[in-house]
């Protein structure tokens, strides 16, 4: 049986923060997973009657494969809190699984922290550390395991990263995605060759404020920042960016 996992060398460097249940790693190494989303999305289209371009089809399809054919090349570490979700294939293929959520550095020294469950879904994609969000229940909660960005980063530098690391981040962790990114430019400097996922939990946990000087930074350090989550329409674009840095 051909090893199917992924690598252990630290040349490219992917981790994914708020991996939930797969999704995004599942659409390039899943090809069962990925024509089953596209023929959704192809239903989808022809119930509202809208189209859909077959040079986009077409696009999205090769860059599956392509990337699919690479996967291997690349070290994926996954950051998820949610231990009820480690059933996924993804978990059981990646280079390594930190069972943990990510805290503000300035939070105290306590190895645990509450994630409150989000619309009584103990599943939920939505499960977050911040007891302000507007869906969670303060009563509703699993404690586990916390790191700072810190910790994480030292993780990261003895285990996989070397000289000529590249470091892609996707993230889409219910809020804490602009500490992390500030610290993990500050800290890989030009190794951070790109920032993937979703923001918009700044914006709407931490306010319009926050989410500017986000996007400012993000902006001034000329750092790549490409959108991918389970929508497949952020795929084409996100497979080719991370085949390209092969």
């Amino acid at each position: 049986m051909v090893n199917q996992n992924f690598s252990q060398n630290g040349d490219i460097i992917f981790i994914d923060i708020g991996t939930h249940s797969c999704g995004e790693i599942k659409s390039f190494t899943n090809s069962k997973f990925f024509f089953f989303k596209l023929f959704k999305r192809i239903i989808k289209n022809i119930y509202k009657k809208k189209s859909l371009k077959i040079c986009d089809l077409k696009r999205l399809i090769i860059s599956h494969f392509k990337l699919k054919n690479i996967f291997k090349k690349i070290t994926l570490i996954l950051v998820e809190p949610n231990y009820l979700l480690f059933e996924e294939k993804p978990y059981k293929l990646a280079s390594m699984v930190l069972p943990a959520a990510i805290k503000s550095t300035s939070e105290n020294n306590s190895r645990t922290i509450k994630l409150f469950i989000a619309n009584n879904d103990t599943k939920s994609s939505g499960n977050s550390i911040f007891i302000t969000k507007g869906n969670v229940n303060k009563n509703n909660f699993r404690n586990v395991l916390s790191l700072n960005s810190y910790e994480l980063l030292e993780i990261l530098k003895n285990t996989y990263l070397h000289e000529k690391s590249k470091v892609i981040l996707r993230i889409n962790c219910e809020g804490m995605e602009d500490e992390i990114i500030y610290e993990f430019r500050k800290y890989l400097a030009n190794k951070l060759k790109g920032i993937m996922g979703s923001l918009k939990d700044v914006k709407s946990i931490k306010g319009n404020q926050k989410y500017s000087q986000l996007m400012k930074f993000i902006n001034d350090e000329k750092i790549t920042f490409v959108p991918f989550s389970d929508d497949i329409d952020t795929w084409s674009k996100a497979h080719s960016f991370l085949y390209s840095l092969n």
